[in-house]
């Protein structure tokens, strides 16, 4: 069977589970590497290797979902958070759910987002490009699956569109986002990259929003660069030091670095967002026939 939950059997979600949570005890659950000396992600905990193919065959998740799912748990700190989303994304998974059209619900969400659409009706090639590919996927959920050349159409189209638009850089990565959904729920990287093209997007427009540039970000971190060198604040680590050495030297830019930091914890949120709206849809999704 493909992509139904567990294969419809309790016992393959049984001990997913309990091999997630013996990491999760043991203190071996780590956000990467996928497996490695013990230690393991969301994927490495269920299959023992770092292979995401081999979690979404052995557990019957869309390539595509399990694709997304480190990136959905990266978004969460601390790591217990982390954890608990992906406790939560198997045992709130029901067993036999048909998961198959889960992908293209969450790609026609986000390609219906608000800034995004914003965006692409200011570019008729690319917002029809949204809409034709839109159309697509609503077909592949009501059960009449668009074939290769269609797909292939869609892309060509949307590619050509964000060529149309030139050098405008916020509204060739809108573009982008749509390209990004150009594909088939069963292709792997559709939904990771439609995600992180999204999320790409709505952090450089809340930046552009507070005036925060690319130059101020070279700034700061030629800043940082200059203080290792130096040893210049080496009693703070990471983020910390940064900040301190903006506090002590440019304290102006501090202040506008730490806005910058809040957007960015934003972006991260979306990603959270985004996962348990994935989970809801498994929950919603309906029951496959089993035949024992």
């Amino acid at each position: 069977m493909t992509d139904i939950a567990f294969h419809g059997d309790p016992a393959i979600k049984a001990d997913a589970l309990a091999r997630l949570r013996r990491h999760v005890a043991a203190g071996s659950f780590v956000y990467f590497p996928a497996w490695e000396d013990g230690k393991a992600n969301v994927i490495g905990a269920v299959v023992e290797a770092d292979d995401t193919p081999a979690y979404a065959e052995r557990l019957g998740y869309p390539a595509a979902l399990a694709a997304a799912l480190p990136m959905f748990v990266n978004a969460f700190r601390p790591l217990e958070e982390a954890a608990g989303f992906a406790e939560a994304w198997l045992e709130r998974t029901p067993v036999g759910a048909d998961l198959g059209g889960i992908v293209s619900q969450l790609l026609l969400s986000l390609l219906d987002q608000p800034a995004l659409v914003e965006l692409t009706t200011r570019h008729p090639q690319v917002e029809e490009s949204r809409q034709a590919i839109m159309a697509l996927h609503r077909h592949a959920l009501a059960g009449d699956q668009p074939d290769r050349k269609a797909w292939k159409t869609a892309r060509l189209a949307a590619v050509a569109a964000t060529d149309g638009i030139g050098d405008i850089a916020l509204e060739r990565q809108a573009a982008g986002v749509v390209e990004a959904a150009a594909w088939p729920g069963t292709m792997r990287t559709a939904l990771l990259d439609t995600v992180n093209g999204l999320g790409s997007f709505e952090l450089r427009l809340s930046l552009a929003d507070i005036g925060w540039t690319e130059e101020d970000e070279s700034r700061v971190f030629k800043i940082r660069d200059q203080a290792e060198k130096d040893g210049y604040k080496a009693e703070f680590s990471g983020l910390d030091r940064v900040l301190a050495i903006l506090d002590a030297d440019h304290p102006a830019l501090a202040e506008r670095f730490r806005m910058r930091n809040q957007q960015v914890e934003r972006a991260g949120a979306r990603h959270r967002l985004i996962g348990w709206a994935a989970i809801e849809a498994m929950e919603r999704a309906p029951r496959a026939a089993i035949i024992a």
